[in-house]
């Protein structure tokens, strides 16, 4: 694998916000098997699913993909990273800091929208690809 998709990203693809050139994108990744997420991601989307169409719909985008777990390296770094960036006075929330912990431990680019919000991991927003800034 070399992705980890975050959740704006697959809240967009869902709700079908994501451009059309984005969107093939992630299609070709997720059949080539290049990306997983966290189970930070799926909690995220999880609780966003109000109703048994949207969690059918997070069940069945998700369904046969690698959701990696928080496990004691990732929550290490997610401190370290959080601790880091609050002397620099810049409040990271908990759950971005162990996705993009995740995204550290493993060796994974992010794919986010929220860029910003992931100042410290290498990102990829897909609304942009292509783009020169």
């Amino acid at each position: 694998m070399a992705y980890l998709v975050d959740s704006c990203v697959l809240i967009d693809y869902l709700l079908g916000r994501l451009p059309a050139r984005a969107g093939k994108w992630l299609e070709e990744l997720i059949g080539g098997g290049q990306i997983c997420t966290s189970v930070i991601v799926y909690h995220e989307l999880w609780t966003g699913a109000t109703t048994p169409k949207a969690q059918k719909a997070v069940k069945d985008l998700l369904s046969g993909w690698d959701i990696v777990p928080v496990n004691l390296a990732i929550a290490v770094q997610a401190a370290e990273t959080r601790r880091t960036w609050r002397s620099k006075g810049v409040t990271l929330s908990t759950a971005d800091a162990l996705i993009g912990a995740t995204a550290q431990v493993y060796e994974l680019t992010l794919i986010t929208t929220n860029v910003k919000d992931f100042p410290y991991v290498p990102v990829v927003d897909p609304v942009h690809l292509g783009t020169t800034s």
